[in-house]
């Protein structure tokens, strides 16, 4: 079987365990340092051992997923970019919103109905920004109901 880390097919080349534990590490450390928490306080608010914190940080283990969903859960969706880098990602913090977005698209789309040349367009990303984000919120609370479901 072809090394699926060296196919060129690939769009980007796949993290090492290397790289996935120095982004796991770069999380942890960052998030104390913002927080000022010791190993014991990560440990407490994600719900793991200080053993497995104290190790994440100094790059001797990984987090699984549910560990990694919860720093983001806890702590936002930007203290988990640089395990979203490793896969060409980024990620940001969405509210929900039980409203329907149309009042926003509708603006959007008008903006751009109006939108002559490319100043124009630049004047209206603030009102398409608007929409995309109550776009999103509406999708994540539609997400949060299918799981409930």
């Amino acid at each position: 079987m072809a090394d699926s880390a060296r196919n060129v097919l690939l769009p980007l080349m796949l993290p090492t365990q290397k790289q996935l534990r120095a982004a796991v590490a770069a999380i942890i450390r960052d998030i104390q340092h913002r927080h000022a928490e010791s190993d014991q306080c990560t440990a407490d608010r994600v719900g793991i051992s200080v053993g497995t914190i104290r190790n994440a940080r100094d790059e001797k283990t990984d987090l699984n997923a549910l560990s990694i969903a919860k720093i983001g859960a806890i702590y936002g969706a930007d203290a988990v970019a640089p395990y979203n880098a490793l896969y060409g990602a980024t990620a940001h913090g969405v509210a929900s919103s039980d409203a329907a977005p149309l009042t926003e698209m509708a603006d959007a789309l008008a903006a751009l109905m109006r939108a002559g040349g490319p100043k124009a367009r630049l004047d209206a990303l603030p009102t398409l920004r608007a929409a995309l984000d109550a776009m999103g919120a509406y999708v994540v609370t539609l997400e949060r109901w299918k799981i409930a479901a």
